[in-house]
């Protein structure tokens, strides 16, 4: 917080603390979008809906999230969907867009009730079948896994806030520009997230059989003709002592999900050198890896690399799972 800032949100704060509706979903908002303030979390969820029981449109929006994460109550994709309609019916274009993302357009765009009537759970949260690439290291792709709509919605969560994409320091551990990746994106942290990413999200749970609560981040890349990751491990390395923090912390990254959101482009495969394996998703196709062997091992096999595109827009939604939750959350 600048010195410029800091009189306007203690404003807001105050505004916030007086009951003020609107003030209390953007004060929440930004305690929510910083990370180094998540122990004031739950009282920023708590400030939320104390906006959406004065039927703040967006603060019920941002309650269907609550609801579909479990954040400080049970999670309850009925619930979820029940809220977007509310919210949707009180005048939120962000819970619109989310039914008709979910429930595409039957001629019914200003009827809430029966969209979400509509929105099929159970077809939502079921990943498509499997087709295994690699036994060693495991890879596996899985044709279909999200719609044209939830990716074009991704894309367009993500195109305006896009930053240069970063790298672990393997000397300290903290991120850094590095000119191995030259491409753009964005971490979603709890106010980017809606009820759209965490089907998603949900639906890789399935796929994977690994818990949401163990998920890093989501992300959203872009790469812009020639842009590139050059060849890399998600993995972090035990041997490195710069990783010790990491690790001890928040765990070792298990797994990666790469759900492709568009294929107008040429180039930009994902290339695993060391296996000889080159694959291109379709719009809405998934690749899993597993960054380690089946006794727990990094394996050094899953060394991979996002090739450049040579014409359009590649757009990638990452997922990295770690093997346990974050030592701050273990109960």
């Amino acid at each position: 917080m600048t010195a410029e800032t800091a009189p306007n949100e203690t404003r807001l704060a105050q505004r916030a603390e007086s009951g003020d509706a609107s003030a209390q979903f953007d004060y929440a908002r930004l305690v929510l979008s910083d990370p180094r303030r998540s122990a004031d979390g739950p009282a920023a969820i708590e400030m939320i809906e104390s906006a959406a029981s004065k039927q703040h449109p967006e603060a019920v929006a941002m309650g269907a999230l609550f609801e579909a994460m479990g954040a400080l109550r049970p999670q309850s994709w009925p619930n979820a969907l029940d809220r977007l309609q509310q919210a949707a019916e009180l005048g939120s274009e962000h819970a619109r867009a989310q039914l008709l993302t979910l429930a595409p357009s039957d001629g019914d765009e200003d009827n809430w009730a029966a969209i979400r009537k509509r929105v099929d759970l159970q077809q939502l949260l079921t990943p498509p079948p499997r087709q295994t690439l690699s036994q060693a290291p495991r890879i596996i792709a899985y044709p279909g896994f999200a719609t044209p709509q939830e990716c074009d919605w991704a894309i367009a969560r993500a195109r305006d806030r896009l930053k240069p994409a970063t790298v672990f320091n393997t000397a300290s551990a903290n991120q850094m520009y590095h000119s191995a990746r030259d491409n753009s994106g964005i971490e979603f942290q709890l106010p980017d997230m809606d009820v759209v990413i965490e089907i998603l999200r949900a639906r890789i749970a399935a796929a994977t059989r690994l818990p949401v609560p163990i998920f890093e981040p989501t992300q959203i890349l872009h790469y812009a003709v020639g842009e590139q990751f050059r060849p890399h491990h998600d993995f972090f390395d035990p041997e490195a002592p710069a990783y010790a923090g990491q690790l001890k912390d928040f765990g070792q990254r298990i797994a990666t999900v790469l759900v492709y959101l568009s294929d107008d482009y040429t180039g930009g495969e994902t290339v695993f050198p060391k296996i000889g394996l080159s694959y291109r998703g379709r719009k809405g196709d998934a690749l899993f890896f597993a960054n380690v062997d089946r006794s727990g091992q990094i394996d050094p096999m899953t060394l991979h690399a996002g090739t450049p595109p040579t014409s359009g827009e590649k757009w990638v939604l990452s997922q990295w799972i770690r093997d346990r939750l974050p030592a701050g959350n273990r109960q």
